[in-house]
């Protein structure tokens, strides 16, 4: 038998069809030419079959390439190309009809990959929680005139990265049995380019004033859309967040990305109907999915993250140019602001400050004064407690109670006390005793201040120091300082108490 002779073929080109053959009673003569021309196989390679079918070539137009007639993929993506055109979509009997296919490239194969890579490595949780954006539109507004390129997502980043400060052992990843936790806050958010989506990374965004991170997010867009991101402005994040709400998504199912451990997804600001108080009212609301790394956390330690971000940026503590400081009275507590806080019940949410109200939680203050007569005495009445304020004689008055500034500054001090206790509880900090000094300029409108905590504690001295900072972000009166007011914070630590 000479090599190249057909010895048999398999299939069976009925296979799958769906039409009825009725054999005729006697052979006319045009049946019969029909049959001798179907008699006629075309010899084709498995593939050169189904890439003819895909893109609608008959092969009986096909010419074969090789000496054994079988025409092969290659045969087919020539006539494919001399033909010129991409034909109409092919109705076929059986399976979905191909139109075009394309390879996967650039950023698409990318994050095709490493999103499929994510979502079989990380056991994902996702919680959703309404926040209220009134008081952050607010802020934007207020802020615009001064940083022209503010957007809504950079209060949303700057909150989301003192968070995560805040929930420090939520900054991980997982390596095989091993739990990895990072120094430094960097936070990655979404941006659509020419080219596909990319995540360009906020370094140290946690540490950024208002005003530098919405320049640095700035330019870090442009840069993404002129494809000029270098090595330093992508990867290694600690968390991402990605905001569709201007494309009016109310919330969604995020994919974390590899190496993080926390997506923050933010929906649409929209008016919704809410109850306020027993009334129906109209809020500008939004929606965060956030996805967590269940490995890295469980539920309450996620919920506690969600719980504290919802805080935030509903009181909005990025309302200050120059930190995380907030208005007094957008806080629902009364002077200071648990950094890590549990909820309204919680023992760090009822701390009252000197001279404030027992609001609840939806309260704002009010505190009333009358002064009688023609000297300076003040008398002051909260809620709840009632005290002076006076002159002292050398200025002409009573020295019934102490001024209005070193009353300012003794809260200001005592505020930053009560906000290292809450840290410290939250922490597992033990503190026997926190004693205080505040000084500032003696006469005239106050430049700077100095205030020293001398904190007596049996626990490593690391531990203690770690506290200082994120008091510092409770402690809501020194909110209302001018941000060209120096505030100098030293922290002693001593062993304990024998």
């Amino acid at each position: 038998m000479r090599v190249g002779t057909v010895i048999g073929e398999i299939g069976d080109a009925a296979i799958g069809a769906q039409a009825v053959t009725v054999a005729p009673s006697a052979p006319t003569p045009s049946m019969a030419g029909k049959t001798a021309t179907r008699s006629k196989k075309v010899l084709a390679s498995p593939k050169a079959k189904q890439l003819a079918a895909e893109r609608g070539i008959d092969l009986a137009t096909v010419t074969a390439s090789s000496a054994d007639g079988v025409i092969s993929a290659v045969d087919v993506e020539k006539a494919i190309a001399a033909k010129g055109t991409t034909p109409a979509v092919v109705v076929e009997a059986v399976g979905r009809s191909v139109r075009e296919r394309r390879a996967l490239t650039g950023i698409r194969k990318t994050t095709a990959r490493r999103t499929q890579e994510s979502w079989q490595t990380i056991p994902h949780i996702v919680q959703m929680v309404d926040v209220d954006a009134t008081t952050l539109l607010a802020t934007r507004a207020q802020l615009k005139a001064e940083i022209a390129s503010l957007t809504l997502n950079d209060l949303i980043l700057q909150a989301a990265a003192r968070v995560m400060a805040e929930h420090a052992e939520l900054n991980a990843t997982v390596e095989g049995d091993t739990l990895v936790l990072y120094d430094g806050i960097d936070i990655g958010f979404a941006a659509d380019t020419p080219r596909g989506l990319v995540v360009p990374v906020v370094r140290h965004a946690d540490k950024l004033t208002v005003k530098e991170l919405a320049a640095e997010s700035a330019r870090l867009i442009e840069a993404a859309r002129n494809g000029r991101l270098g090595a330093d402005d992508i990867g290694n994040a600690s968390l991402t967040v990605s905001n569709l709400g201007m494309f009016g998504i109310r919330f969604g199912m995020p994919v974390i990305n590899l190496g993080e451990s926390i997506l923050v997804f933010v929906g649409a600001v929209e008016d919704r109907a809410v109850i306020d108080h027993g009334q129906v009212v109209v809020r500008s609301m939004m929606t965060l999915s956030i996805a967590y790394d269940h490995r890295v956390t469980d539920g309450v330690g996620a919920a506690g993250f969600t719980q504290h971000l919802k805080q935030r940026l509903e009181s909005s503590e990025e309302s200050k140019v120059q930190g995380p400081k907030s208005k007094v009275e957008d806080s629902p507590e009364s002077g200071v602001q648990s950094p890590e806080s549990k909820g309204k019940d919680s023992p760090e949410s009822r701390v009252q400050g000197p001279g404030s109200p027992n609001t609840g939680p939806h309260e704002k203050r009010e505190i009333c004064t009358v002064s009688d007569g023609s000297g300076y005495t003040v008398q002051v009445q909260s809620l709840s407690h009632s005290w002076s304020l006076d002159e002292p004689s050398s200025d002409g008055g009573n020295d019934t109670g102490p001024d209005p500034v070193s009353a300012f500054l003794g809260a200001l001090l005592s505020c930053m006390t009560i906000s290292f206790k809450a840290a410290a509880r939250r922490r597992k900090v033990t503190v026997e005793r926190i004693t205080g000094r505040v000084q500032s300029n003696p006469q005239g409108q106050v430049k700077a201040i100095a205030l020293t905590l001398e904190v007596w504690s049996p626990d490593p001295e690391g531990h203690v120091h770690a506290l200082l900072d994120v008091a510092k972000r409770g402690c809501y009166v020194s909110g209302v300082l001018k941000p060209e007011i120096e505030l100098a914070l030293k922290l002693v630590v001593h062993p304990p108490v024998r």
